[in-house]
């Protein structure tokens, strides 16, 4: 019976040994070190894989009032505006570069009607790496977008 409980115990240990490990997240300082965020944000959600991360915030601000937030900060200081558009669900989807690793920012009214929920995706810069260059990205591109998929089709005049 102690035998038993035994093998047990080592077959258990040995499963948790070689489980599937969580896959690793980039992280905040490497992907979105210089993050801009919008009035009054209030987290939502993180998600993202070795090479990338998405922050997700809500800001009490409307759209058009955040939009014009994140116009300003982008045309000053660290950061280029790249690209400004309108993707297939009517958000405004801004692409910066700065001397370091890109950002997307998307922003849409909170499905309530209450201010707007305001993602902000970076791209982890591999070592030597032209600064303000998005990783296997096309300059404008909106990440996760399906190839040929036109998320630019409003583009805007700065």
């Amino acid at each position: 019976m102690i035998a038993s409980r035994i093998r047990c115990a080592v077959l258990g240990l040995a499963l948790v040994a070689c489980a599937d490990k969580a896959p690793k997240t980039a992280k905040l300082s490497d992907a979105l070190p210089h993050l801009p965020l919008p009035p009054q944000a209030s987290f939502v959600d993180r998600t993202g894989g070795p090479d990338a991360l998405q922050i997700t915030v809500r800001s009490p601000a409307r759209a058009d009032v955040v939009e014009a937030y994140y116009r300003k900060v982008f045309t000053s200081g660290r950061w280029r505006l790249v690209n400004d558009a309108k993707d297939a669900e009517g958000a405004t989807v801004l692409f910066a570069q700065q001397d370091g690793p890109p950002l997307w920012v998307r922003i849409q009214n909170a499905e309530d009607g209450r201010g707007s929920l305001v993602e902000l995706s970076g791209a982890v810069m591999p070592p030597g790496a032209a600064p303000g260059v998005a990783p296997n990205a096309a300059p404008g591109a909106v990440p996760g977008a399906a190839a040929g998929e036109d998320t630019a089709s409003e583009k805007r005049s700065s």
